[in-house]
């Protein structure tokens, strides 16, 4: 009896430690996931590169569509860092032809995020409830795992309580934490965003889908309207399509709401 007491808590530790990385691998921006597997233009080390966006949980991969030999010595893919993404200041992806199975998926899309339905007005109401109760749940939870891990066996082990702790964190970080009043009132409509340049302030126009901590997420961006068509590798023949951007929230602010 005496082994298994001597075991029981270690276990507990290993599984804590176990679930606690599981749970940070999973967690990623939510905006930057919406974008995850798309074709993107993005803004990063002095210049744009184009390529196939993969999105994890401390860092982004770029799967270049074609190989720059010039300037890329053969490079497949671009990796930027947890912290070089904080330093993008936007990306962005065309939208696909009206006239194909994906224009008619992203319109569909656009329409969804216009005119939700009820049952994702729930959702997303319950997701604010929960982010407004966030650290009521945080301590629960903790709470909870204190009251498991209660007995003297477990509290002989040493960062036993540290454990338990980081379990709670990393439960309750899973979930995003954003909640904006004025932002969320404005989900599904047009607005103006206002972002530095260089030197110069601009003005954009887009549907506000979503935003968290760190991104703005606008889809149906015209882009004749801003300086994205002045990049070399953008495809200027798709003239009729728009563009969803992901905007640094660091550089960018919402000015005014449309309509």
């Amino acid at each position: 009896m005496e082994t298994i007491s001597f075991w029981i808590p270690i276990l507990f530790l290993f599984l804590s430690a176990l679930i606690g990385t599981i749970l940070k691998r999973c967690s990623s921006d939510n905006c930057l996931k919406k974008f995850d597997g798309s074709k993107v233009f993005i803004n990063s080390n002095g210049g744009f590169h184009e390529g196939i966006l993969h999105v994890y949980a401390h860092g982004l991969e770029l799967e270049f569509s074609k190989l720059d030999k010039k300037n890329l010595n053969n490079a497949k893919s671009l990796i930027i860092h947890q912290n070089e993404v904080k330093q993008i200041p936007f990306l962005f992806r065309v939208a696909p032809a009206f006239d194909t199975k994906q224009g008619v998926r992203w319109q569909r899309e656009l329409n969804s995020i216009q005119h939700p339905s009820p049952w994702q007005k729930f959702c997303r109401l319950s997701l604010n409830f929960y982010n407004i109760l966030r650290d009521v749940f945080g301590q629960a939870a903790n709470t909870i795992l204190g009251a498991v891990t209660k007995d003297n066996n477990f509290t002989k082990a040493k960062e036993a309580d540290k454990s338990i702790k980081s379990i709670g964190n990393d439960l309750t970080s899973l979930i995003p934490n954003a909640w904006e009043p004025v932002l969320e009132k404005h989900r599904g409509k047009e607005i103006i965003v206002e972002r530095k340049d260089k030197n110069e302030i601009l003005n954009e126009r887009g549907i506000l889908e979503d935003y968290s901590a760190q991104f703005l997420l606008l889809r149906n961006v015209k882009f004749e309207n801003c300086k994205f068509c002045e990049i070399e590798k953008f495809d200027k023949s798709n003239s009729e399509n728009q563009i969803d951007i992901l905007y640094a929230r660091n550089l960018t602010i919402v000015r005014n709401i449309v309509g």
